[in-house]
C-alpha cells in the first residue's frame, strides 16, 4: 500500500445479508486481556476445565499449542503476544487513516462499517506486515494434497509463531492471527472450518459475515460457497466435523491440538501425536478424520 492512495481491495462480494452495525472500536479490551486465564504450558492449558478456557486469548492458545514441535525451538510465548499486541495498535491506527475511506464510499463496504473495520484488518496485516502465505510451501503442492500429512511438517506454518519469525503461514494460521488481532481491537471474530480450509467470521448478533484472507486482498464468502470449496463434503460432516460453525474457546483448543498431533505424527512422534489426537476428540467427539488418525496412530499404520 502506498500511502496517500486508497486500498486495493476485493470486496466484490461483500453483499452479505445483515443489519448495517456501527461498533465502535473497544479501548478497554487491554483490560478484558488482563483479566483472562493466562496458562504457562501447553500441559496446564489442555488440563484446564472448559469454563475456564473461555478466558483464554486464542493467541496464547494456539501458541502454547505449539509448545515442543519442530520450527518452534526459539518459541518465545510472552514476546510473541507482545508482537500481536503492537500489531493490534497497527490496525487501530490504520482504521482512523483509512476512515474517510468508508465516509467517502460506503457502498464499497455495502454501507457497513464492520465490514470496512474487517477489511481494513486483514489488509493491514497482509499488506502493511507483509504477513503472507509460506510461498514455498504454496509451490511445493503441500497445501492442496490432503492424502498426506507433509504439509504440517513445520510447525512455523501452522502457528502464529511463524508469523511473528518470519512473517509467513498457512490457511491454518492466517485466519487465528486474524482473530488474534482483531478481538485485541474489540472485535467479534471467530474461527470456522470447513473441509481442509479455516476461515473467520464477524458476529456481534446484529451482523455476520464471513472473511477470506486465503485470496488477494480481502473478500467474504457465504457459507455456501465453503459446501463447495475448496473441498466439497456431505451434509453429515456439518455435525461431524462442526463445519461452519463458529468455534468455542475450547472447540478452538480442540483444533489447534489437532494441529499439533498432525505435525507430530508427520514428524514421527506417534505417542505424543496419539494424546493429542485424544485432547481433539474432546472437542470433536463424532469427528470420523480425528478418530480415523488417532486409530492410524494406535494401530502404528503410519509412514
Amino acid at each position: 500500500m502506498k500511502t496517500g492512495k486508497m486500498r486495493e481491495v476485493l470486496v466484490g462480494t461483500l453483499a452479505v445479508a445483515g443489519v448495517c452495525g456501527v461498533l465502535g472500536l473497544c479501548r478497554g479490551a487491554w483490560a478484558i486481556l488482563a483479566g483472562r486465564a493466562r496458562p504457562d504450558s501447553y500441559a496446564e492449558l489442555v488440563g484446564m476445565p472448559e469454563a475456564e478456557l473461555a478466558k483464554v486469548d486464542i493467541g496464547l492458545m494456539n501458541l502454547l499449542c505449539a509448545e515442543g514441535l519442530p520450527g518452534s525451538e526459539n518459541l518465545d510465548v510472552a514476546e510473541d503476544l507482545s508482537v500481536l499486541d503492537k500489531w493490534a495498535e497497527l490496525v487501530r491506527q490504520s482504521e482512523r487513516k483509512y476512515a474517510s475511506q468508508f465516509d467517502e464510499d460506503p457502498r464499497r463496504y455495502d454501507f457497513s462499517r464492520s465490514k470496512f473495520k474487517a477489511v481494513n484488518l486483514a489488509l493491514t496485516l497482509k499488506q502493511d506486515l507483509r504477513c503472507e502465505y509460506n510461498k514455498k510451501l504454496l509451490a511445493s503442492g503441500a497445501m492442496s494434497d490432503i492424502s498426506s500429512t507433509r504439509f504440517f511438517r513445520n510447525s512455523r506454518d501452522l502457528f502464529l509463531h511463524g508469523f511473528v519469525d518470519v512473517r509467513t503461514g498457512s490457511c491454518a494460521s492466517l485466519p487465528v492471527l486474524t482473530v488474534a488481532v482483531g478481538r485485541r481491537c474489540g472485535y467479534p471474530l471467530f474461527l470456522v472450518s470447513c473441509r481442509g480450509h479455516l476461515f473467520c467470521r464477524w458476529d456481534d448478533g446484529k451482523e455476520r459475515f464471513n472473511i477470506e484472507t486465503a485470496c488477494r486482498g480481502a473478500d467474504s464468502r457465504p457459507d455456501s460457497d465453503y459446501r463447495r470449496w475448496p473441498c466439497p463434503f456431505p451434509d453429515e460432516e456439518l455435525e461431524t466435523e462442526k463445519y461452519l460453525k463458529s468455534l468455542s474457546s475450547s472447540e478452538e483448543l480442540g483444533m489447534f491440538a489437532q494441529t499439533r498431533a498432525i505435525c507430530l505424527q508427520e514428524n514421527q512422534r506417534i505417542e505424543e501425536a496419539i494424546e493429542a489426537y485424544k485432547i481433539a476428540l474432546r472437542s470433536f467427539p463424532k469427528s470420523k478424520f480425528i478418530r480415523s488418525y488417532l486409530k492410524r496412530c494406535e494401530e502404528g499404520d503410519v509412514p
